[in-house]
């Protein structure tokens, strides 16, 4: 026989959560199994009954291996070579957001107008001349296979010393020039370069003879915004009274050393005609 049981409706009942009496009729049995409240019902929490999930998928249904980009050549602008000074073998090269580092290898080409090259007059592949000779420099020289490695930035002769010496980490307000007034500066976010040793410092303002630069968030002198070991160069050591020698516009220029090289990379020379003095090649 099934046991029945009083409705309750005029009885009390024992809360198992305050203990406090409540209406029998209001009381309802909790997931812990409390005999509680209507008002002091607690729900199960969510983390108690946690789904059953696999994991994240990772491979694409269409997969395809990234693009190699090839090496192709970067044409330059209309006079894009120039020479340093009389007796020099350095190189200007005016390449607009070159985007090189120091220590890259660079291969020039003459213009293209040999024709077929190594192919065939129905299937032709263009050569390359060879540029005309300019201040003492043969174009067949400039245009070497091996190419020639370059520093970031336009050679300059205006150097000065340090004033102390700097470490690898140096930045902050720390490197003094003995005489900076001869640096081009630009008090704005446009880089240029001190040249100590083989490392680059990238900087745009001198203020008491410090490098520093202009903050990206405001029109003050930042020094901490100077950068060691700019443009594929390495920080280091650097004593008191070494040479400093200015580098301008390092994102439109770079320069060599006629006969320092090693391996190729891509550059393309334009032709043209010669001039006296510090020559340029024009197209």
């Amino acid at each position: 026989m099934t046991a029945r049981y009083s409705q309750g409706k005029y009885s009390l009942a024992i809360s198992d959560r305050s203990g406090q009496a409540f209406p029998y009729p209001e009381m309802v049995r909790e997931w812990t199994g409390a005999w509680v409240h209507i008002s002091e019902f607690e729900s199960k929490s969510p983390q108690l009954e946690l789904k059953v999930t696999g994991g994240d998928p990772q491979a694409l249904q269409h997969a395809r291996p990234s693009r190699v980009a090839p090496v192709v050549l970067v044409l330059l602008p209309n006079n894009p070579f120039e020479t340093y000074a009389a007796a020099s073998g350095i190189i200007l090269v005016s390449s607009p957001s070159h985007g090189r580092d120091t220590s890259s290898t660079v291969t020039f080409r003459g213009p293209t107008d040999v024709a077929p090259g190594s192919g065939t007059t129905d299937d032709p592949i263009s050569g390359y001349a060879t540029p005309p000779d300019f201040d003492g420099i043969s174009g067949s020289n400039i245009i070497k296979a091996a190419g020639y490695t370059i520093t970031v930035g336009r050679y300059t002769n205006v150097t000065t010393t340090l004033a102390s010496e700097i470490t690898d980490t140096t930045t902050n307000s720390g490197i003094t020039l003995t005489d900076g007034s001869s640096f081009l500066t630009t008090n704005d976010k446009t880089p240029q370069v001190a040249l100590i040793g083989s490392e680059l410092i990238r900087y745009s303002t001198i203020s008491s003879n410090v490098l520093g630069e202009v903050s990206p968030e405001a029109t003050s002198l930042n020094p901490s915004w100077v950068k060691r070991g700019a443009y594929g160069s390495t920080a280091a050591t650097h004593s008191a009274g070494a040479t400093v020698r200015n580098l301008t516009s390092p994102t439109n220029w770079y320069y060599f050393t006629v006969d320092t090289n090693t391996a190729t990379v891509g550059g393309i020379l334009g032709g043209g005609t010669v001039s006296s003095g510090p020559v340029t090649l024009s197209a």
